[in-house]
């Protein structure tokens, strides 16, 4: 069987060649995907956590030289702790594009520009039940409220983006007409469809992004997701083979409740399972996770995909018989679909326990320099 040459397998990783049969991603698929990072708004939304001025300062410096394309940054209304911050980062002419996050409101929308931010996400709900319950506006209300929002940010110089959440417990034709009427009126620089709870399968998201791009085929897609069925990674895949643009995360999953989709694992997998380039330096995400989770106090789950500590531990001697005679053999990510080096997280570990075999005891000596007699 031939691995040298294929796309599935390289000196760093082997994965399945099942991910580039014909048709499995999709004619729509883009050939990179940008990443909006979220931690420092969504992510402190994770109960008990918020970050100080120099947390998200810091924090923001690391997902800039993670490489991802722009930065959630937070509300600026919420407090001038905020505010500093934004304006310290916009300051810094990182070249990750710094975005407030704004309600449909123009005292919210003149907090980000007095920060000096070229770029503002504007939600709302785009729920029926939200807008009239809480609310208490009708659609065509929710419609003018959004437009009006979204062009008097144009007007101040930003450029601005449009997230409805609670998109996933509208029905299709609510979603579709508030979207596109949003995009034909306003024209937004870009349109974020949001599964607030994590409750569309990633059938559900293909269909729905499919839809969106056929009535709104002019401006760039996003996809926002949360995580409450552990779908957010097959909804992401499912929505970047619709023809989705850019994807919203947040390093580690943080968020609320179950949390966003992880950015490590968005970019490791689009990069590592499709091919598709989200210009994240995968080196530098173990270092990017370890900083978020010794700032936040919140511990990532060993067994998290990517980023979680045991990943690349190794106990079972027929494993680690494979892994040599493998690794002879001229396949490095022999029992890992990639190497730990790729993403930053260091290297295979063999440990020694109640599985070990007579090949982790020859590893052993052979790493301690120690003859067997």
């Amino acid at each position: 069987m031939k691995l040298n040459g294929t796309p599935y397998f390289d000196e760093s990783r082997w994965v399945s060649p099942l991910n580039y049969e014909r048709d499995i991603q999709g004619e729509n698929a883009k050939d990179s995907i940008y990443i909006h990072d979220v931690t420092l708004r969504d992510g402190e939304q994770t109960c008990g956590l918020t970050w100080s001025e120099d947390q998200r300062v810091r924090i923001g410096v690391a997902l800039n030289d993670l490489g991802v394309k722009s930065i959630e940054v937070g509300m600026p209304i919420v407090s001038d702790e905020n505010k500093r911050a934004i304006r310290r980062l916009v300051d810094m002419n990182l070249d990750s594009e710094i975005v407030p996050f704004a309600r449909s409101l123009k005292k919210d929308i003149d907090e980000s520009v007095d920060c000096g931010a070229t770029r503002v996400v504007v939600e709302h709900a785009v729920n029926p039940y939200d807008n009239e319950l809480v609310y208490g506006v009708s659609p065509e209300k929710l419609i003018d409220r959004v437009v009006s929002a979204i062009l008097y940010a144009k007007e101040q110089g930003m450029k601005p983006t449009f997230m409805g959440w609670d998109a996933t417990r509208s029905t299709p034709d609510y979603v579709l007409k508030v979207f596109t009427e949003v995009a034909k009126q306003a024209k937004p620089e870009s349109i974020v469809f949001v599964d607030s709870f994590g409750v569309a399968s990633p059938f559900a998201i293909e269909f729905i992004f499919t839809e969106l791009r056929k009535a709104i085929p002019d401006i760039p897609l996003e996809f926002h997701v949360h995580n409450e069925f552990g779908l957010a990674m097959g909804s992401v895949f499912a929505a970047v083979r619709a023809g989705v643009s850019g994807i919203h995360s947040s390093i580690n999953g943080l968020g609320e409740r179950t949390g966003n989709v992880a950015t490590e694992e968005v970019a490791a997998g689009l990069k590592l399972l499709m091919g598709i380039d989200t210009g994240v330096d995968l080196r530098k995400i173990g270092y990017t996770s370890r900083l978020v989770e010794d700032i936040s106090k919140i511990p990532v789950a060993n067994n998290k995909p990517v980023v979680g500590k045991r990943l690349f531990w190794v106990e079972s001697g027929i494993v680690v018989d494979a892994i040599d005679k493998l690794n002879a053999a001229g396949i490095n990510a022999a029992m890992t679909p990639y190497l730990p080096s790729l993403v930053g997280m260091g290297e295979i570990d063999v440990k020694l326990g109640a599985f070990s075999g007579q090949a982790s005891i020859k590893y052993w000596l052979k790493r301690l320099g120690i003859q067997a007699t």
